[in-house]
Order: C-alpha cells, then sequence, then structure tokens
C-alpha cells in the first residue's frame, strides 16, 4: 500500500503524536521518559501507537516529565479528551492582582534603571519609568503611542537599529533567543507566527546552527547625538505560577554596564522629576 494512503487510513492518534514529538525534541528515550514519569516501558509504548489511552494522571505525570510548559500541558489533555488543568487569565483579572502588585513593585523599585514585562510573544506589555524615558529619548515620543515589541524594536531597520551601536552582537543574542524559544513551543500558532514575523524582517544577522540555551544576559550599547549608555539585561521569571499567562510573562530588567551610563540614567530620571 502506498504510504500516504496507509496514513490517511491510520486512526488519529493526536496524544501518541504530541507524546513521540515532544520525547524526540527532548532527546529521550522511552525507557527514560517511562522511568522519569514513574510508568512502565510498556504502557508508554501502547500510548504512543494508540494502543492504550492514558488517564489524566498518566498525561500530567508525563508532562511534568518532559518538563512542558503550562500551555503544552493544557494541550496534551485536551488531545487526550480531558479538561484543560490551567486557567489563561488576562493580566487585568482579579485573581491575578497579588501577581501585578508584585510586578509593579519590582518595576518601581529598579528606577532609575529600565524595565518591561513582556507576553510569551515579546510584546511589551508594561513599562517602568526609566524605560519609557530612555526609548521617548530614542525614539521620540509619537513612536512610544503604539504598541512595541521587545524583539522587533531591535531588530527591526526602523527601530533601534541605528541607535545601538554593537547591534550585530546583539541582534545575534536576541534571534538565538527567540529561536529558541519558539523551538520549544512548536503547537503555539501565535508564537509561531510572531517568529516567522521577525525572521522576514531585513538585513538580519546570519542565522546559527547553534542549538544550545541562550544566556541570560547580553550588553547592548545605546547612543542618541552626545549621549552614550551601555546596558546589560537579564531575563527573570514569575517563579512556579498556576495560570498560563503569569508563566509566560517575563520581567526585563537592564542595568548600567559603567558610572557614565548610570550618571546619564540619573540625569533622565531628573529631568523627569
Amino acid at each position: 500500500m502506498d504510504t500516504r494512503a496507509f496514513r490517511r487510513l491510520r486512526p488519529a492518534n493526536p496524544v501518541g503524536d504530541l507524546l513521540r514529538g515532544w520525547r524526540t525534541r527532548r532527546a529521550l528515550s522511552q525507557a527514560e521518559l517511562a522511568f522519569e514519569a514513574g510508568i512502565s516501558v510498556k504502557h508508554l509504548s501502547y500510548v504512543e501507537t494508540g494502543k492504550a489511552a492514558a488517564s489524566r494522571d498518566i498525561l500530567l505525570q508525563l508532562a511534568s516529565a518532559l518538563d512542558l510548559s503550562l500551555r503544552d500541558r493544557n494541550a496534551l489533555l485536551e488531545a487526550g479528551g480531558f479538561a484543560r488543568q490551567y486557567g489563561e487569565r488576562d493580566l487585568s483579572a482579579p485573581e491575578l492582582a497579588e501577581a501585578r502588585r508584585a510586578i509593579d513593585l519590582l518595576l518601581l523599585r529598579h528606577e532609575p534603571f529600565p524595565a518591561i514585562v513582556t507576553d510569551r510573544r515579546w510584546n511589551v506589555m508594561q513599562a517602568n519609568r526609566a524605560a519609557s524615558r530612555l526609548m521617548t529619548m530614542v525614539l521620540g515620543p509619537t513612536r512610544m503611542q503604539r504598541p512595541l515589541n521587545h524583539m522587533r524594536m531591535f531588530l527591526a531597520p526602523d527601530e533601534l537599529k541605528p541607535f545601538v551601536e554593537n547591534w550585530p552582537i546583539v541582534a545575534a543574542a536576541l534571534l538565538a533567543r527567540a529561536r529558541h524559544e519558539a523551538m520549544a513551543a512548536p503547537l503555539d500558532e501565535a508564537l509561531q507566527s510572531t517568529w516567522r514575523e521577525l525572521m522576514r524582517l531585513p538585513q538580519l544577522p546570519a542565522a546559527t546552527e547553534d542549538n544550545s540555551v541562550p544566556g541570560p544576559l547580553c550588553e547592548v550599547r545605546l547612543r542618541k547625538g552626545d549621549v552614550g549608555i551601555g546596558l546589560i539585561g537579564a531575563v527573570l521569571t514569575l517563579g512556579t505560577p498556576q495560570d498560563v499567562t503569569l508563566q509566560e510573562l517575563r520581567v526585563e530588567m537592564f542595568m548600567p554596564v559603567d558610572a557614565a551610563s548610570e550618571a546619564a540614567l540619573v540625569a533622565l530620571a531628573a529631568q523627569d522629576a
């Protein structure tokens, strides 16, 4: 029989296909995954081939062993015919009030240094006054009236690129990070769409085949006229939240790399006082 015809006749097995795909991406054998999940290799094999259906608890054990995101854990449960385990609320929801207060405090306490909050697609959801001041100085107040995307701001030729003295290094580091995050969530259509949009931007650095996890720190050298500011950024996540939205938030905190950069940020803050 033709292979394509066989595939059309083969019963759909969404749970098995998902597990096999994630296991392959994690470079785990069936025996290794079964051991980590506390189930038999035979049962895992049957689940992957569709010979057996996994219970909700087994799917959650496998999701934990695979270290899946909350979004992917929900997808696995739904593929198995179960309801989602984890909520996905808007950040303005009353249930996330405590998390919002914690984020607000982080941003406030980081003054006079820039800090922003991004979602899984790198859209800027929130920024402290220092970040707004710096971006307004560089890009102008008109640009700040439109939505900002952290990756696009640095990678697009008509945004921050003309003001980043070490742009090739910064762009390569950000692309590596974006690629890693996109590859880790192949089922997230929204994220994949944003990744494809980024890859269509002109004049990007050449892609590399390095699949290692990008480092958390990246130095950025900004210059606008006579003002030069060097920043080093670190990415923070919100512990172990049980909400999809909170897990996917990133707090990007930037610190000055030298005394001159710190003095420039302090001077900007003084002008805003």
